[in-house]
């Protein structure tokens, strides 16, 4: 009886070893399982950002690669999976699609796991939102100010004003928080800000607790803007948008950059080439060299000036509708740029791209209006007054002027943690006489990219730099119709991943995972 009793016991002790053997490797094998999933999505998430990044730089997408995480190379490559094709959403943005495989497969112990992700990639022409910024957005304007078209950030919004701040659109977004404060300083913004509501034409004061540092703000957004107001916290993500290097007259291995390689027409110090790199000649006095204070820059600048009115009457007006002009002798110590005049009628549409400061004088685009924009490390407006008069320690003033155009500019941020004021969305395009009791009224769009490189001295108010004029800003409608865009929009690029039950019949496949 004792050896059967001490069989019996040996061969449970056994049968539990084997037991719980076989429940760890089991276990082990599920973590690996699990452990290798997270890193196969990994390696999509970083080859979707890549991508993302190379397509809104006017790129083509690299469709086989590597990525490294832990120290450890993860294969993945990418695929188009179907036609390209438009499509416009409720709010009224028209979209390019082209949807993508993307495949990465990783493997931990004896577990591989592969992950298949269809994504959409969709383009949409940068100048169909009226204010899109790539990094915080601060909307802070003292007079009174009314936003009528779709605003994005790849940021947090910083929002207040001296009187109101009518938000009259139902596409209100960021990537951050949106905030009732000051970025510079941290302390509460006055004024009364109104947001209209999805889907009515009633608005709903923004008050300063309905921010970000609300407990409640997901459900409070949604429940008194009905999606108008959206930040990170209810899934808006980064919208890819293009770098600085784009409008470089070169790149860092002397590769003519994006635009100047494009363009149909290139003024370099002066001298006018065509789209072949041959040099044309231009109508007498269409390109000439002023001189011009500038007084945020504190000191004069040297501007290449282009009469849009006689490069009109030309044979090289560009057929493309691009010109790329700048300076050699442009740099952050001497902001030289690039100054439009006499281009109240443009003959076609025209896009003008520069690397460093654009000054447009006078009414711009206002006679038989085109699709124009002006990109560059800085846009400066100038009124229909300005004659070059202006002295250090002097202000003119200015009159009543109209701009009909895009703008893609950089600004010099307020930086992180506070400090000097970047001078807010209201001072995006830069201001150089007085404006008291005029208005400078902009149909458009208003995009910052990028930190301005070249004209990059501070913003700051009144002495011999600006005073505020009465902003009369909104969004173009004609820009919602791609075929009025400016030559060369770039897009604004977001990757939406295609979902759907297994049980319905779809052209494209989500998210399959297949563990070896």
């Amino acid at each position: 009886m004792a050896v059967v009793f001490t069989l019996i016991v040996t061969i449970s002790v056994a049968a539990l070893v084997t037991t719980t053997l076989q429940q760890s490797r089991t276990a082990n094998s599920s973590i690996d399982h699990t452990g290798a999933m997270a890193l196969a999505e990994g390696v999509t998430e970083s080859a979707q950002k890549t991508m993302l990044t190379e397509v809104a730089n006017f790129q083509e997408p690299t469709l086989e690669g590597v990525v490294t995480l832990g120290g450890v190379e993860y294969d993945y490559t990418i695929a188009t999976a179907g036609e390209q094709f438009s499509r416009t959403d409720d709010d009224g943005v028209t979209m390019v699609i082209q949807p993508y495989t993307i495949d990465a497969e990783a493997t931990i112990d004896q577990s591989t796991s592969r992950i298949t992700r269809i994504v959409e990639l969709t383009m949409t022409p940068i100048f169909q939102y009226m204010i899109f910024y790539d990094s915080d957005l601060e909307i802070l304007p003292g007079p009174s100010m009314t936003l009528g078209g779709r605003v994005h950030t790849n940021g947090s919004m910083y929002l207040g004003t001296g009187n109101t701040l009518t938000v009259d659109t139902q596409y209100f977004r960021a990537t951050g928080g949106i905030y009732r404060e000051r970025k510079d300083s941290g302390s509460t913004t006055g004024g009364t800000v109104n947001i209209q509501v999805q889907g009515s034409t009633d608005y709903v004061e923004m008050e300063n607790d309905m921010d970000s540092e609300n407990s409640d703000w997901l459900a409070l957004a949604m429940d008194t803007w009905n999606g108008t107001v959206q930040s990170g916290a209810h899934g808006v993500s980064e919208v890819g948008s293009p770098e600085i290097a784009t409008i470089k007259a070169y790149d860092e291995n002397g590769n003519p950059g994006y635009y100047h390689e494009n363009a149909g027409l290139v003024i370099i110090d002066g001298v006018a080439y065509d789209g072949d790199g041959d040099e044309v000649t231009l109508p007498a006095g269409a390109v000439t060299e002023v001189s011009m204070y500038d007084g945020r820059e504190g000191q004069y600048v040297t501007v290449t000036e282009i009469d849009v009115d006689l490069l009109n009457d030309s044979s090289h007006f560009p057929e493309n509708g691009l010109v790329y002009a700048y300076r050699t002798d442009s740099n952050s110590d001497d902001p030289n740029g690039v100054r439009l005049t006499n281009g109240s009628e443009l003959s076609a549409p025209l896009t003008l791209v520069s690397e460093g400061p654009v000054y447009i004088q006078g009414d711009y685009n206002t006679v038989d209006k085109k699709g124009a924009a002006v990109i560059a490390d800085a846009v400066n407006l100038l009124s229909n007054s300005w004659d070059d008069s202006k002295t250090p320690g002097s202000l003119p003033s200015a009159s009543d002027t109209w701009y009909n155009v895009a703008m893609v500019t950089g600004n010099v941020p307020t930086p992180d943690g506070g400090g000097a004021y970047s001078g807010g969305f209201e001072n995006l395009p830069r201001f150089h006489e007085s404006w008291s009791g005029r208005t400078a009224s902009i149909r458009g769009a208003f995009i910052n990219l990028y930190e301005s490189e070249i004209a990059d001295s501070p913003w700051f108010y009144g002495g011999d730099s600006y005073r505020a004029p009465r902003r009369d800003w909104l969004f173009d409608p004609d820009l919602n119709d791609i075929d009025n865009m400016p030559p060369f929009t770039p897009s604004a690029v977001y990757f939406r991943r295609v979902t759907w039950d297994d049980n319905v019949p779809v052209p494209f496949a989500a998210v399959v995972e297949e563990a070896d």
